[in-house]
This record gives structure tokens, sequence and C-alpha cells, in this order.
């Protein structure tokens, strides 16, 4: 009679040996998809040569409240009172137009979360004023931003 302690040695063997085939497999497919997804958002983006919103520090009014906005490296940053702040992702559709993408939000009573998206077009400029058009949650807003460095 064979010895069991081998083959059930042996089964077990075959057992780990077919979990880390399965398990590398699986992230051998999430590193190809990932790596898909990153070809296929940059083959999908336009790539815009002079916005009509530079790196810079803007302004606008909310409430009786100056709020700070500043565009920098490819974010816009909006900083409230109390230390709050929405930072997004800019993302430039054609000179005048472009979406904002939220990444990181620390504001109380915002109708924004993590991951929202607003599309807005700049619809005039006035000196260093700009008047804008957004749409968010399929609700449509015009406002403006002072230009202040």
């Amino acid at each position: 009679m064979k010895n069991p302690y081998k083959i059930l040695g042996l089964v077990s063997l075959s057992i780990l040996f077919n979990f880390q085939i399965s398990v590398s497999q699986e992230r051998v497919r999430e590193n190809m998809i990932n790596t898909y997804s990153k070809m296929y958002t940059l083959a999908k983006s336009v790539v815009v040569e002079s916005p009509i919103l530079k790196d810079g520090a803007y302004t606008y009014k909310c409430k009786e409240n100056d709020i700070f906005v500043e565009i920098k490296n490819g974010y816009y940053y909006e900083y409230h009172p109390g230390k709050e702040y929405i930072k997004a992702v800019i993302d430039w559709k054609s000179e005048y137009q472009y979406k904002l993408i939220v990444v990181e939000l620390e504001k109380r009573n915002a109708p924004l979360k993590i991951g929202s998206e607003l599309s807005a077009e700049i619809v005039k400029v006035k000196g260093d004023q700009y008047y804008y058009t957004s749409v968010f949650n399929n609700k449509t807003r015009n406002g403006s931003f002072k230009k202040i460095r």
C-alpha cells in the first residue's frame, strides 16, 4: 500500500501550484485591462494646444464670499472658507470647452462627490473676466471668473 502522506503531499502541491498559476493569470489579465483602458483613454482624449483658461489664479463670488480658484498642471483647485476645497482634473475638449472630474473633496453640503463630472464652456471673455455656462446633473448655471494673476 502506498504512503497516504506522500499522496496527500503531492495533491496539496498540485493544488497550490494550480492556485498560483490562476492568481498569476488573473494579475496578467487585470494588467492588460488597465493598460488597454489607459491606451483607450489616451486615444480618445483631445490635445488642446491653447485653452482659454491658462494656469493661474482666478476668483469668483459665491454667497458674499470670494472663492479662490487655481488652475495648475491639469488640475482645477477651488478653495472655500473654513479650509474646504475641491480638486478636479480639468479635461479640455476644445479651446473653450472643458470637463471637470472631482478627484478630492473636502466641502460640506456640496452636491459633488468624488468622480462627479461637470461640463463647462467659456462663452465670453471681457478683459480679465471669463463668463461661462456649466452643466451638472442636467442643471445649467451661468457665472464668471476673474483672473487675478
